[in-house]
């Protein structure tokens, strides 16, 4: 009798070690500035990762996936078009011209061992711009890190790491004049 209570709570512990949640808010950084003041454009941004997971992790062979609890795509338009708003780009869904940023990775890669775990974090963004005029850009934009830990993973620094990672992805593509003076030209 003691030997299954201990077998059923071992099994229980195990089960539950699994995250049930990734919250994924990153938040686009960039100073107020007039560089896009007479630029007026939709904006979209779209989820075209091959897989629509955010979380894999993979321990002795066997893995789980998550995707993020929260809207992630929702998230990243508003927080994308707030960050614009800011640099002076007026932003009408009705518009001919379309700045679409698409989605293209996107996610936390764990691989748990026995005594320590390894996290490889890839971002990749791409900017596709159309105009009404027919003419079109496009640059991708990514970041890649790779942490390795003892023991068990920390969901919550996989989160906090893969967020600093969009972050800077982010960065790069708001910072980046190349498509800003395609808007303007």
């Amino acid at each position: 009798m003691r030997y299954l209570l201990v077998l059923t709570f071992l099994l229980l512990t195990a089960c539950s070690n699994n995250p049930t949640k990734f919250i994924l808010a990153p938040q686009a950084y960039a100073a107020p500035s007039s560089s896009l003041s007479q630029a007026q454009f939709s904006l979209h941004v779209v989820d075209s990762r091959a897989m629509p997971y955010t979380l894999k992790v993979v321990k002795k062979g066997k893995g789980y996936q998550l995707k993020t609890s929260n809207d992630l795509i929702a998230h990243l338009q508003a927080t994308i078009s707030q960050a614009l708003s800011q640099q002076g780009a007026t932003i009408n869904s009705n518009n001919t011209t379309s700045v679409t940023i698409k989605v293209a990775q996107l996610q936390a890669l764990v691989q748990q061992n026995t005594l320590d775990h390894t996290v490889t974090n890839q971002v990749g963004l791409t900017i596709m711009i159309k105009t009404d005029s027919g003419k079109e850009f496009t640059k991708t934009y990514s970041g890649d890190g790779n942490v390795t830990g003892p023991f068990k993973i920390d969901i919550a620094a996989v989160e906090r790491d893969l967020r600093v990672l969009t972050e800077q992805v982010l960065g790069q593509l708001l910072q980046d004049t190349s498509w800003q003076n395609f808007l303007r030209s």
